[in-house]
């Protein structure tokens, strides 16, 4: 393994960018005493920064932890209207639909990914909220919007350093954003010229030369010191929060579904409630304890103007790589056991369950039918069908569900045909949605929504919005719901909220009251 060398120079960033307008300059450093926590004190920590990583069931963490550095700017929402925080690169949509400004901001910059570079070396990295969904189908809106979140803030991500956990090497990057140039106006002579062939070589070198100086600036910051952050928890003990549905509200929301259900409108509804806490936690810390107590596919901490995100969602919202696209229903709860034993048997108990299985391969069915919108006929397919998987505090059956793309259709076609996520609106989707709209009495904005990222290359890794905390000027928000059935039962629907929401409302109280070791 070569470090230290900056790829490319300045002929091949050249050569580069003839293939797109994103072109990313790197060097690689051997960093096998860093850490993920540690790169990001040193790296980032403001608004427009990241970190983003990945532990299977049974704490086998990813090959990647990547540190968002540095944003250009963030697509966010401003009275239903797209609006950037920051310095756009020209050429994209700066007013109207929010989606579709997402879309083309995506499509203008697209640039084929370095063979053998990470899964993300570049590209849109945020949230999407569950109310965009009202961009993309006529749905009702009378729930009260009574946190100020933008209906999406998405950060368009120009520096990362990537911790590859195999090998120990961190990968920096910075990525050059070059201006559009007009069409090439012979055709016959597009594909050698390539669409950057307008460029001069003082735009080429400036580029070049503004990247690198990106990278110099991350490496001396490597050998900043930081503070020790060695530190001690507590258990949170019982745990003080309010709800935005009062004591029995939850289960006149789940009888008031059963109804609808046996009316014939839906087979399943997933009702909500949003949990919250006044805290002085600082967001990193939030993000530490959830690594350590409850470590997920997704584990991410985004880090915005005015307000943060930190969650630990087991649940993909949608994942596509090299055109396969890639979902993971999850649908059937019950808490953890004292002991191995007891978690058998409610692992047993859980697969027995006839209302958890007909839940379950509902949304398979479901995931099924988005995936079928946009992929070749014949490729979509169930694997790993009803697993079991085991998270600190709960255990959810799971499946798989895979489709090969059309190859009209692109990533934020995929997201678009299955947002929101059927496990957490219901079946029929848009009827289900409809009467949420009607039984929560506020919108549900981060909860629900997808957290990842739409790179450049064309491939795209969401998760769903759960298990995850908003935090707005000195107050938590964590929200959770239940799936409603016919033959539910309304407490037992309403622990189910609460038992989702604790590993997070735990982790809150953990991080109130962190201390330095001594």
């Amino acid at each position: 393994m070569t470090t230290g060398v900056i790829v490319p120079d300045l002929a091949g960033f050249a050569e580069r960018a003839r293939n797109g307008r994103v072109v990313p300059v790197t060097r690689r450093l051997l960093a096998d005493s860093e850490t993920p926590i540690g790169l990001f004190r040193k790296l980032a920590g403001g608004p427009g920064t990241f970190l983003l990583e990945s532990a299977e069931p049974g704490r086998n963490w990813s090959r990647y932890s990547f540190i968002g550095v540095r944003s250009a700017a963030t697509l966010t929402e401003r009275d239903g209207q797209a609006f950037w925080l920051g310095d756009p690169p020209k050429g994209v949509a700066t007013s109207g639909n929010p989606m579709a400004a997402l879309r083309d901001t995506v499509a203008a910059l697209a640039t084929p990914s370095e063979p053998g570079a990470p899964p993300l070396t570049g590209g849109m990295v945020g949230y999407l909220s569950y109310d965009v969904v009202r961009y993309l189908e006529r749905l009702p809106d009378t729930g009260a919007r009574d946190i100020p979140l933008p209906e999406l803030g998405m950060m368009l991500v120009t520096d990362l350093a990537v911790l590859d956990h195999h090998d120990g090497s961190l990968l920096l990057i910075a990525n050059a954003i070059l201006p559009p140039v007009g069409p090439v106006l012979d055709a016959s002579h597009a594909a050698d010229a390539g669409q950057n062939a307008g460029h001069d070589d003082a735009v080429i070198a400036g580029a070049y030369h503004r990247a690198v100086g990106r990278l110099e600036a991350m490496t001396t910051a490597l050998s900043r010191p930081i503070a020790p952050s060695v530190a001690t928890l507590t258990d949170p003990g019982e745990i003080e929060y309010t709800s935005t549905m009062p004591v029995g509200a939850f289960g006149k929301a789940v009888e008031e579904c059963k109804a609808a259900i046996r009316a014939g409108e839906c087979f399943q509804i997933v009702p909500s409630q949003r949990f919250s806490r006044v805290t002085g936690a600082d967001p990193l810390d939030i993000y530490r304890v959830l690594r350590a107590t409850n470590p997920s596919p997704y584990m991410y901490l985004l880090r915005f103007e005015g307000f943060d995100i930190a969650g630990s969602s087991p649940e993909t919202q949608v994942q596509m790589t090299g055109g396969r696209a890639r979902l993971r229903p999850i649908a059937g709860t019950r808490p953890r056991g004292a002991s191995p034993e007891a978690d058998a048997l409610l692992a047993a108990e859980l697969l027995a369950d006839p209302k958890e299985r007909a839940e379950h391969v509902m949304l398979v069915d479901l995931g099924r039918n988005d995936l079928g919108r946009v992929c070749r006929p014949g490729t979509v397919d169930v694997l790993n069908f009803m697993n079991v998987e085991r998270y600190s505090h709960v255990m959810h059956i799971v499946s798989t569900v895979v489709g090969e793309l059309l190859p009209e259709h692109n990533a934020y076609d995929l997201l678009a045909a299955t947002f929101p996520a059927g496990t957490l609106s219901g079946s029929p989707k848009v009827r289900a949605m409809e009467l949420i709209d009607q039984l929560e009495p506020t919108r549900r904005g981060l909860y629900g929504g997808a957290v990842g990222y739409l790179d450049f290359g064309g491939d795209m890794d969401t998760a769903i919005a759960i298990r995850t905390t908003l935090l707005h000027e000195g107050t938590a928000y964590v929200q959770a719901g239940a799936g409603v059935v016919a033959d539910s039962d309304a407490a037992a629907e309403e622990q189910e909220s609460r038992n989702k929401a604790a590993a997070v409302l735990a982790a809150i109280v953990s991080a109130e009251t962190m201390r330095p070791a001594r």
